[in-house]
């Protein structure tokens, strides 16, 4: 399967008549256009207001990120939202944060990382704690290449990389712990809790892949979904081989939630 250009609203009608309604996205690259320095990266107010219209009809949002809860929050800025923060490893769910199992054993093991990795951020990589992971940034360095294979030389050397999972993104590694939780894991929990029967999913980048398999599934065992690849210069091949649909850039997402709320909105009385 290969992701169709989406260019009308009229694939996604049935699935847009179904209650509850889920909308599962990414942030980054997503809702968000994708910047050099990661802390300067904010949704766009379009974004923002249209999810706003959604949760307002009763449209259950959930916002899957690699971000830390705390940031992925204040970005979006959205109360009403839930969010899968970290690659499923911390949830903002009905008001209160939630935190997988096992987690609080990680400090220690990324204050030795990062202190192993201080020459990286010398060299330009940009070194982010994420709470029990850390990812390293190299979108500002001249040559990405080189940055890359100095970060994986970095990383190989403490004892403690053996109990984490690397993850690979737009121009950033990320080391996260080696816990069963991933934006698919992510994604059928809140599902579940959510109590949704239905699923529009978008993302970006191969993380999100993780996501699309998982609504692949939940759509084999009855809840209806289908999931929209984001496209970029640097999308990859595979998040368009895992999607069902595509649209381009953020701009794309703007139009799409836009024709969602059209389509919500004939529906009232």
């Amino acid at each position: 399967m290969v992701a169709v250009p989406l260019r009308d609203i009229e694939p996604l009608r049935p699935l847009l008549n179904v209650r509850p309604l889920g909308v599962f996205s990414d942030i980054d690259g997503t809702i968000s256009p994708i910047v050099r320095r990661p802390e300067d990266a904010k949704v766009t107010p379009r974004c923002r207001k249209l999810l706003a219209g959604l949760i307002g009809r009763g449209v259950q949002v959930a916002l899957i990120t690699g971000r830390a809860l705390d940031v992925a929050r204040s970005m979006v800025g959205i109360e009403e939202a839930t969010y899968a923060a970290n690659h499923g490893l911390e949830f903002w769910i009905d008001g209160s944060t939630e935190v997988v199992e096992g987690v609080a054993e990680y400090t220690g093991l990324v204050e030795h990382i990062l202190a192993e990795a201080q020459d990286l951020e010398a060299a330009g990589v940009q070194v982010e704690r994420k709470g029990p992971g850390v990812a390293f940034h190299y979108r500002r360095v001249r040559d990405g290449e080189a940055a890359r294979s100095a970060i994986l030389r970095a990383i190989e050397s403490p004892m403690e990389v053996e109990r984490f999972t690397l993850l690979e993104g737009r121009k950033v590694l990320e080391l996260r712990p080696r816990i069963e939780a991933s934006k698919g894991t992510a994604t059928r929990l809140l599902a579940e809790r959510l109590g949704v029967n239905a699923i529009v999913s978008m993302g970006d980048d191969r993380t999100d892949i993780d996501m699309f398999d998982a609504l692949s599934d939940l759509r084999e065992e009855g809840t209806d979904g289908r999931s929209i690849a984001v496209l970029s210069p640097e999308v990859a091949p595979d998040l368009l081989d895992a999607a069902d649909y595509s649209v381009v850039g953020v701009e794309g997402v703007e139009w799409l939630l836009a024709e969602m709320l059209k389509v919500l909105d004939e529906k009232e009385p």
